[in-house]
């Protein structure tokens, strides 16, 4: 089970004075990865690319040419280029049904950079390589599953460090935010009484 607590440095992390909150993510992809991944040698041929993803009961499989990764077949690319055109698997190539270039992510790369990857190219699934090696694969469902177990320990955290200035006597200096007074950004905020005020609403 991963700990994502280690990950955590301090409730700062989280904590963005501009009166929102945000969660970063920052532990390495290598560490929620699948390192079992599923590949098919550009020479194979496709019935036995198929055969293979029932017999592993997995979504996709990566294609390799002299072990290198270069390209990526998932269910929907037989769907599309092969049931829906009415073919028999055999007369298609392995290299036209796979999708390249390959879209990778380096091992040491952040869970959040990993999200807003496959966010912006649309994609489920990155395979993770280091020196140019394939070494896992991390799926939408692996990052959505951390983000839910990330979620929980942030709530705690959060409360723990508005506990911990809500229940101090002086008023707390705080950085640029909007004040929950008057409603107007403020360069500096002030912490009282459990409030955020700019500098004219904490003197009234």
């Amino acid at each position: 089970m991963i700990d994502p607590a280690k990950h955590i440095n301090t409730s700062k992390n989280i904590i963005t004075i501009k009166g929102e909150i945000h969660m970063e993510l920052r532990m390495p992809v290598k560490d929620i990865m699948t390192r079992d991944v599923a590949t098919v040698d550009i020479n194979s041929d496709v019935p036995k690319l198929a055969q293979k993803m029932l017999e592993l009961d997995v979504g996709s499989v990566i294609i390799t040419d002299q072990k290198r990764p270069i390209g990526i077949v998932t269910e929907r690319d037989i769907v599309r280029k092969i049931i829906t055109r009415n073919l028999k698997p055999g007369a298609i190539s392995v290299r036209e049904l796979m999708t390249t270039p390959l879209i990778t992510v380096s091992a040491s790369e952040g869970v959040t950079e990993a999200m807003h990857m496959m966010v912006k190219m649309k994609i489920r699934r990155l395979p993770v390589v280091d020196m140019g090696k394939l070494i896992g694969i991390v799926t939408d469902i692996d990052l959505i599953a951390v983000s839910a177990e990330m979620g929980n320990i942030f709530s705690d955290l959060i409360k723990m460090h508005r506990e911990k200035i809500f229940t101090m006597e002086t008023p707390q200096r705080i950085n640029r935010g909007i004040c929950e007074e008057c409603g107007d950004n403020a360069d500096d905020l002030l912490l009282v009484n459990g409030k955020l005020l700019c500098e004219s609403c904490a003197e009234t």
